[in-house]
């Protein structure tokens, strides 16, 4: 999947970092723009993106750290680590290459250049070109199962109401994608709490023509400049065939200088 649109101390520690290495977000925080609310799609939607936060907040948020995992029969597999400096659009994936391997992928969102390596070591071009590609990639599905309902207003997106679906504790509005992301003929059905707008569930249909069904679980608070942020980490399947982990969140607000350059495994 998908698509643009995902504890500062204990984040030192894990990284191996003195303190006195952070520097500030590069650029200031964006203007918030609120989107226009033209139909009763929009007002849910709204809804389901002030339940997790709010424009305000999510603008506000400079980095965003968290991990990527399968979980099967209670077991989670080796997570994909992300690290992503909203204001210039750096980013930082670490995931496992092997046996005693990790590949570190350091590229910019916007224009997705950057380089790979393998355990500190520079990827030809052609691996390098190859490990680029599957890094965005990664950004992109990984962020949209963690970020989901920051992302409802994106250019591109289209919101429709769902009335035979929605009932008197839950609203449902389907999402579709105007050429936009590397899968716009994804099809998305959000699920939500009527009263709070906290979405509860999501299916979808895949352009791949896969089918899936999850709910959104185990909710954390992660506080942010301009207030706090609500993520899921729990994707559960539906049938319990396993479950889908987007957790180890954080969300500081400076960060060592050289994470976004030093090509050892860090995270």
């Amino acid at each position: 999947m998908r698509r643009h649109l995902f504890l500062p101390c204990l984040l030192l520690l894990l990284m191996g970092c003195e303190p006195s290495e952070t520097t500030p977000p590069d650029n200031p925080a964006p203007q918030v723009e609120m989107p226009t609310l033209a139909t009763k799609a929009d007002t849910m939607a709204m809804h389901a993106y002030e339940a997790a936060g709010g424009p305000a907040a999510w603008a506000a948020l400079p980095y965003l750290r968290f991990e990527f995992a399968g979980e099967r029969e209670g077991e989670a597999r080796p997570g994909i680590k992300h690290l992503w400096n909203r204001r210039t659009g750096d980013y930082r994936i670490e995931m496992p290459g092997g046996e005693d391997s990790t590949y570190v992928m350091l590229f910019n969102v916007n224009t997705r250049e950057g380089q790979a390596y393998l355990n500190g070591t520079a990827l030809d071009s052609t691996q390098n070109a190859q490990r680029l590609e599957q890094a965005y990639g990664r950004f992109i599905n990984d962020t949209y199962w963690l970020l989901m309902p920051f992302k409802l207003f994106d250019p591109g997106v289209t919101r429709t109401y769902m009335p035979d679906s929605s009932n008197a504790e839950r609203d449902v509005i389907h999402l579709s994608f105007a050429d936009v992301g590397l899968t716009p003929g994804d099809e998305y059905w959000i699920f939500m709490d009527k009263e709070t707008g906290q979405v509860e569930e999501w299916a979808y249909h895949l352009q791949s023509d896969r089918d899936g069904r999850f709910t959104w679980t185990g909710y954390e608070t992660h506080d942010t400049p301009a207030g706090p942020l609500h993520f899921a980490t729990r994707k559960e399947a539906a049938g319990g065939n396993g479950a889908l982990l987007t957790y180890q969140i954080e969300t500081p607000t400076d960060l060592p200088a050289d994470l976004f350059t030093d090509p050892n495994p860090r995270m």
